[in-house]
């Protein structure tokens, strides 16, 4: 049985792709905020190629999490961001589970979903992937957020 962070999982990976498929846009691509507006341009910076790998062999398309939020300006020009995916399994155990540091100011863990989630995911039984990125540029023209 597969683990992250000390998390035991089970995963449906081609459950999880149809239903991504299924799903238009992700929580970050239906807001306009100024930090999701932000997120959208700095995402393929925001997250690092172990995480991509990770998302790739789950299922889950990088562009639509369920929810994407800022969380502080850690540093002029840079940004602490949160969010998190879904993808269809179960988990088994979670006693041990912590954050897995994927890259510097990068990390990640599983957890039984209670998060909103895609509506394409909605009904399934799925599993929360959810992620900490402590230095996301900020890349729009306008002030940045606090």
């Amino acid at each position: 049985m597969p683990t992250f962070g000390g998390c035991q999982y089970t995963l449906d990976r081609e459950a999880t792709i149809a239903a991504y498929r299924m799903a238009a846009s992700g929580g970050a691509d239906e807001c306009d905020c100024a930090g999701c507006r932000n997120f959208r341009l700095a995402r393929e910076i925001a997250y690092p190629p172990t995480f991509l790998a990770l998302l790739d062999e789950l299922g889950i398309d990088p562009l639509k999490d369920g929810e994407v939020y800022h969380n502080a300006r850690m540093s002029p020009g840079q940004h602490q961001y949160g969010g998190w995916f879904h993808f269809v399994g179960a988990v088994q155990e979670v006693e041990n589970s912590s954050p897995v540091v994927l890259c510097d100011g990068f990390s990640a863990w599983m957890c039984r979903a209670s998060a909103p989630r895609l509506s394409s995911l909605k009904g399934l039984l799925v599993v929360e992937l959810n992620f900490l990125a402590e230095a996301v540029p900020w890349l729009l023209s306008e002030p940045e957020m606090t």
